[in-house]
């Protein structure tokens, strides 16, 4: 009698898939679709033989090919039929049998994953190709860490030091090694690789000739753990002499996730003995694949070949964000809209770039834009949701009891006292600007201790072995040789930092050229940054909040600003005049031919008008006159003093020579140009020095009074403000802050013009008026 076709499932992955997306995953709805008994269907999953038609029948309701998920029953039974008392026979039907029992477990176990959304996919749905590093990265510059150092290449490293290792397709390397360490950062994908690559061996597709089993190492809890004892488990074989048999024949490939996942250090010392007994009794008969983060793993056991999982290239970031959306249940055609979109938002922003080159980050954003359909327009707010991820949730989504990774000191901090020390450690690098990325190990140590109130170097360094171990936050380079894991990170730690400093000492740092560059860097990268700029915008004005003599100035500035009803911004008048100011009030730093040049560019590059303005000339020109008196006043030296006379005639001279035209322009009193030219004619007209400077020691100080107390009365300039040398120097940090604020606004995608003119509208302004002007942002500051 023949006995009937049977067919058994080969792909359960795909089967399943097959079911969630046309069935729900719902096996009654398919057996009543397709008219056929619960119970074949549930022999079909469960990769049992079912009859041929059947078999084409379901395989045709799930839009699958009957003849690539399928494998002839007989054939796989064959062995049954010879005899028993053939060892060699007896010995492949025990690797046949305990081979399909690994691929049921391993199919019904590890194919599927959750995504951070929630929704579980098959691992295939998700993967993308895994290029690995042919050496650790830490490992790479380990004899030339001062040659790193100056070779350094902002541009060229931002994203990893690991572009200029040489990358090796990963399932290459892992077929290609018989004893291999996955090592790579938290997030970078080393347990789907080694899923996949299980998935994979239930496909035939690696190393098919052995049996797989996949261990997952943060379940360990007993000190009497032994590897052999968890092998016999996942073969489901009691016979110890069997599974000896087994790897004196070379037939297993033992894959081991997560040996930093082991709860604690003193199992995780057991778990690397045992793994290099077996290796080194059994060296190369069997494969053996190890996944760790990259800095727990410590010594790599001889034999092995240690590589990293590299950073995802853009066509990887492309892959995955389709296979994302894909598996999320989106059409072809949303798919490609999700994947164009996001790929538009990233291009040419190297911080986006940075974040998506890991798996975990950018599912994170693959997340966020679903749920909004848009990346957020403060992308401050996505990195911290990335950095929530890594200091919070990623370890304990892993759910590993009793998790030992760590020093007690760094235990016991909360989390916000670990965002507050990388908040410190990034601020204070970036006050490098020639190297604001490489720590060297001893500075971080140095502020470590400093920050914890450490007394210990050894506590220091454990604590920063503890970051790298638990978060992937900071990662060592090199031997003793540090830095953010994405320098993206590392900005929004500084920029977090800054916006917790009391409005003096930030004020003080924007106005600080050394700090300058750093605040630029961060608005480049955080943008939108109008959040940031008006927390800078009101730190400049409240350091200044309570100086009455300043406030009493920049009242007056207001009303010289308004008198003139100018054409030109507001603020870029008042930038002008508070500049001219102040050169007056520390003309002795001028030489008279710097004065002309120096006072009015910064304000008049805030608004090209000022150029052409009038009024803005004509006083420049009164105080021309005003700088050249008080440099004579102040220095009567023979050698200068002729000079000094000669630049006073040409100044009265130029402005003489238009006197009509400003009468007319700028409707001034013909008063003025009388008193003007009296003051001229005044001066002395002898071309001997000791007759000149008899002449000044006589009348000078009245004589400068006196043209002083005019273009007050006629301009309303050239104040004595008497202001003492502490002054000048807050003055001028006040005034090189607004219109660095200025440039920070004139960064390409910083602000928006709605933002843009409501900072400006507020620049320079007294306390009280801009508590009146813009109350949403002043009405409940202290001054």
């Amino acid at each position: 009698m023949v006995r009937p076709h049977k067919l058994t499932l080969t792909d359960w992955t795909v089967a399943n898939n097959a079911l969630m997306q046309y069935f729900e995953g719902n096996k009654s709805k398919l057996s009543s679709h397709i008219s056929m008994s619960r119970t074949t269907i549930t022999n079909f999953f469960s990769q049992k033989p079912v009859g041929e038609s059947s078999f084409r029948k379901i395989c045709f309701a799930l839009r699958l090919n009957w003849k690539q998920v399928s494998s002839d029953d007989i054939a796989l039974d064959s062995s049954n039929n010879q005899s028993a008392a053939d060892l060699t026979q007896s010995n492949k039907t025990l690797i046949e049998k305990v081979g399909k029992q690994c691929r049921q477990k391993i199919l019904a176990r590890h194919s599927r994953m959750r995504l951070l959304s929630g929704v579980e996919i098959g691992v295939d749905q998700l993967y993308v190709d895994v290029w690995l590093l042919e050496k650790p990265e830490n490992k790479y510059f380990i004899n030339d860490v001062k040659t790193l150092l100056k070779t350094f290449d902002m541009e060229e490293d931002r994203l990893a030091l690991s572009k200029r290792i040489k990358r090796n397709p990963g399932f290459e390397i892992a077929n290609n090694n018989s004893k291999l360490v996955i090592l790579g950062k938290p997030g970078s994908g080393k347990t789907t690789f080694l899923k996949h690559l299980a998935v994979d061996w239930c496909r035939g597709r690696f190393q098919p000739e052995q049996i797989a089993v996949l261990i997952e190492l943060r379940k360990i809890r007993e000190k009497t753990w032994k590897l052999i004892n968890a092998i016999s488990e996942e073969l489901e074989l009691k016979d110890e002499k069997k599974i000896k048999g087994l790897l004196e024949q070379g037939k297993l490939l033992v894959l081991m996730d997560g040996l930093d996942e082991v709860p604690t250090n003193e199992l995780r010392y057991i778990v690397q003995d045992q793994i290099k007994q077996i290796s080194e009794k059994y060296l190369d008969k069997n494969r053996l694949i190890l996944t760790c983060r990259t800095q727990i793993m410590g010594i790599i056991p001889s034999g092995f070949t240690s590589v990293e999982v590299a950073d995802f290239k853009p066509a990887q970031i492309s892959k995955f964000v389709r296979n994302w959306f894909t598996a999320s249940g989106k059409t072809e055609i949303e798919v490609t809209q999700q994947v164009d979109a996001i790929q538009l938002a990233i291009a040419n922003q190297p911080d986006l770039k940075e974040v998506t080159a890991t798996p975990v980050l950018l599912s994170l954003i693959c997340i966020v834009w679903q749920d909004s359909g848009e990346l957020p327009p403060n992308r401050a707010n996505l990195y911290k949701q990335g950095i929530n991820w890594l200091l919070r949730r990623w370890n304990n989504r892993k759910d590993i009891e009793g998790w030992e990774i760590g020093t007690e000191v760094y235990r016991q901090l909360s989390t916000d006292d670990k965002e507050a020390l990388l908040m410190d450690l990034a601020a204070r690098k970036f006050e490098n600007p020639k190297n604001f990325v490489l720590f060297e190990q001893d500075e971080l140590v140095e502020q470590i201790n400093l920050t914890l109130e450490l007394n210990n170097i050894q506590d220091g360094i454990a604590v920063l072995k503890a970051i790298e171990a638990q978060h992937g936050l900071l990662i060592e380079r090199a031997d003793e040789l540090w830095s953010f894991s994405h320098l993206t990170f590392q900005e929004y730690f500084t920029v977090q930092r800054l916006t917790q400093l009391p409005p003096q000492q930030l004020a003080e740092r924007v106005a600080n050229y050394q700090w300058q560059n750093v605040v630029a860097q961060l608005i480049e990268s955080q943008q939108p940054a109008h959040r940031f700029l008006y927390l800078i915008k009101q730190t400049i004005d409240q350091s200044v909040a309570k100086e009455s003599d300043i406030q009493v100035f920049l009242n007056w500035l207001q009303q010289k600003t308004h008198s003139l009803q100018a054409d030109s911004k507001p603020m870029a008048i008042r930038a002008f005049y508070y500049s001219l100011t102040l050169a007056l009030a520390r003309v002795r730093s001028f030489a008279p031919e710097n004065f002309a040049k120096i006072v009015p560019e910064k304000a008049k590059a805030l608004d090209p008008t000022l150029k052409s303005n009038p009024n803005i000339s004509f006083d420049f020109d009164l105080c021309c006159i005003l700088e050249h008196a008080l440099n004579l006043y102040l220095d009567l030296a023979l050698d200068r003093i002729l000079n000094h006379v000669l630049n006073l005639h040409r100044a009265f001279e130029h402005i003489l020579s238009r006197r009509a035209s400003l009468i007319i322009a700028l409707e001034l009193s013909s008063h003025l140009f009388l008193c003007l030219r009296q003051f001229r004619d005044e001066l002395p007209k002898t071309a001997h020095p000791k007759e000149i400077q008899r002449w000044w020691s006589l009348h000078g100080k009245q004589w400068l009074e006196e043209f002083r107390q005019v273009i007050v009365d006629y301009r309303n300039i050239g104040h004595d403000w008497q202001f003492t040398y502490e002054q000048r120097k807050q003055f001028q940090r006040y005034y090189e802050a607004n219109i660095f604020l200025v440039r920070l606004m004139n960064i390409k995608g910083a602000v928006s013009e709605e933002y843009r003119t409501e900072i400006e509208d507020g620049l320079m302004l007294p306390w009280e008026e801009l508590q009146q002007r813009q109350p949403h942002l002043y009405a409940e500051l202290e001054g």
